[in-house]
């Protein structure tokens, strides 16, 4: 098979290479790869025989300085001596894509890993590894081999913002030293507009494609029209972004099971789309989490044929793309408002207006108590009532729900949904003002904001080189849940595999969400069902819920063993 790939690379080399991936246009389709989220990824070639996708982000770099590489399926083999991948069927199959006209950029961060800078001077000297490691430097160990990748993407969704503009800054120094090639600097922030991990890179540092997740959020496309907020993102590109040519990209699902909430079907989303770019000139495409599960909901298909109907750049079919004579109506920087009136909240109003120039700070009027959907509020104000946003519009607040398992935080002045990574999942706050007055039970909820709560990553006591880390779930009154994560740094486990750790104090486990848990005092240890698991596994990851007496605190991940067959 790795034969064979590498034949089919040389051969499109050697046949003529279609027209390289062009940056400019709205109608480019880009699609995450290597997570295997539909539990059928094929390899990456497979995906770039036909025309679908014009660039790949192959997924992840979850662990950086310190590289972490993981691509589940398609991946599992390291360097000698090294827990680092080695990936040569995803190198042949990275060139076979570029002779297609496609590019592939790779992704740093990720929803879990361990990743980020301590400061600019890390930053830089990583930014000279990656390109070393990844495009036209030298290394000794190249996880694929001669391959040059066409650009980074910042998937950044935890740690701190630390380094990321001197990182952006170097590896451009790198990119400018080969002008043999375009190379690219990619983002995925979340829609809320400004993302709370990258708002302040991506005010300061050059970007040539964003992709926002809509999803999972309050802004996603389920709440098109109403809620939808690409003018928001619109409005950064051209009056924050330091590139004013940057491209927007409306981020989807793949398929319902690609995310909590946000997905919708092909015809909805190619509305959406074509009533994008009729107002927004930021517009570059649409992205996809991720491509196994678009091909296999058959979104992809769809997609591809909305992009090519109405967009500037049209496919030919293979892989290749030519110029349109369509053009976009594009939204200027001296228009004020968006406005629409074709779906309304559930109170009287006639239209919900956004502002994609103003940069004022949303006036504040703090009501006595929680938002409540139809209460009285004033301006832009945003807000959080526990599990539910909040947003006024026509003199009054709109409230909806977040996602199943995920609250709602405040991020400056802007409501957003997340998981409680161990923070209070009871708070009320409006943007412009402090916090709310406080429920009666908010004093008991508020015993886990003492101890350190952060997430302490490290090597388990394992059979094979293993990951273990501990992230705090939802806290109320005495009881609790922890989501668990296990990687493999190495070779893939089976699906026959115990993981065991010591609870703290106090503490202990009624359930949990993969395999069976039995305890011994503090002792407890969770046995897979083979049955229900894969043959070969990357990562597992779970959810323990049980109670706790006293301050809440997370297990201690020394403790931590794991072992598979």
């Amino acid at each position: 098979m790795r034969l064979l790939t590498s034949l089919l690379a040389v051969f499109a080399a050697t046949a003529g290479s279609s027209a390289a991936f062009d940056v400019s246009c709205n109608s480019n389709y880009a699609s995450y790869y290597g997570q295997n989220s539909a539990r059928n990824q094929q390899s990456l070639g497979e995906y770039c025989k036909d025309a679908t996708e014009d660039l790949i982000v192959l997924a992840f770099m979850n662990g950086f300085p310190n590289i972490i590489l993981n691509f589940a399926n398609a991946c599992e083999t390291t360097f000698e001596g090294s827990t680092l991948l080695h990936c040569p069927n995803i190198a042949s199959d990275i060139k076979y894509c570029q002779s297609k006209g496609k590019a592939v950029i790779l992704s740093m961060g990720g929803a879990s890993g361990a990743y980020g800078f301590s400061g600019d001077s890390d930053a830089i000297a990583f930014a000279d590894t990656a390109w070393n490691m990844f495009f036209k430097g030298n290394s000794d160990k190249r996880p694929f081999d001669d391959a040059v990748l066409d650009g980074i993407d910042l998937d950044i969704e935890g740690g701190s913002g630390a380094g990321y503009p001197a990182f952006i800054n170097q590896l451009r120094s790198h990119y400018a030293s080969d002008p043999s090639k375009k190379y690219y600097i990619a983002a995925a922030p979340q829609c809320p507009y400004p993302d709370s991990y990258l708002g302040t890179t991506l005010n300061s540092a050059w970007f040539d494609m964003v992709y926002v997740q809509f999803y999972n959020n309050f802004c996603g496309l389920n709440a098109y029209p109403t809620w939808f907020n690409f003018a928001d993102w619109d409005n950064w590109a051209k009056t924050k972004s330091l590139n004013k040519d940057v491209k927007v990209y409306i981020g989807a699902p793949g398929s319902p099971s690609a995310a909590s909430s946000g997905y919708v079907d092909g015809a909805t989303l190619a509305s959406i789309y074509n009533d994008v770019r009729s107002k927004y000139s930021s517009l570059g495409g649409i992205m996809t989490w991720d491509v196994s599960q678009a091909r296999t909901s058959g979104i992809a298909k769809s997609i591809r044929a909305a992009l090519d109907a109405g967009g500037t750049c049209k496919h030919d079919g293979g892989g290749s793309t030519t110029s349109s004579t369509s053009t976009s109506t594009s939204t200027t920087a001296s228009t004020t408002t968006t406005s629409s009136s074709t779906s309304t909240p559930p109170y009287s109003t006639t239209s919900i207006s956004t502002s994609t120039t103003s940069t004022s700070e949303p006036t504040s009027t703090t009501p006595a108590s929680c938002p409540v959907s139809g209460a009285p509020c004033s301006g832009n104000q945003q807000g959080c009532n526990g599990q539910k946003f909040a947003i006024c519009a026509g003199g009054s607040w709109y409230t909806g729900s977040c996602a199943p398992g995920t609250y709602c935080y405040m991020g400056g002045n802007t409501a957003m949904c997340d998981w409680s990574n161990g923070r209070p999942t009871d708070t009320c706050a409006v943007s412009g003002g402090a916090s709310l007055s406080k429920r009666l039970d908010f004093n008991k909820v508020s015993l886990i904001t003492r101890p350190n709560l952060r997430p302490k990553p490290m090597s388990a006591k394992s059979n094979r080189p293993t990951r273990v880390e501990f992230v705090a779930g939802d806290i109320t009154d005495n009881k609790y849940s922890t989501v668990v994560k296990i990687q493999t740094n190495k070779n893939a486990f089976t699906g026959d595999w115990s993981f065991s750790f010591t609870l703290p104090e106090g503490q202990t486990v009624e359930s949990t969400s993969r395999g069976a848990a039995s305890t011994n005092n503090n002792a407890v240890t969770i046995k897979s069902d083979p049955s229900s698991e894969d043959a070969n596994n990357m990562a597992a990851i779970f959810k323990i819920v049980g109670t706790f007496k006293g301050t809440y605190a997370l297990p201690e991940t020394n403790s931590a063993v794991f072992s598979s067959t």
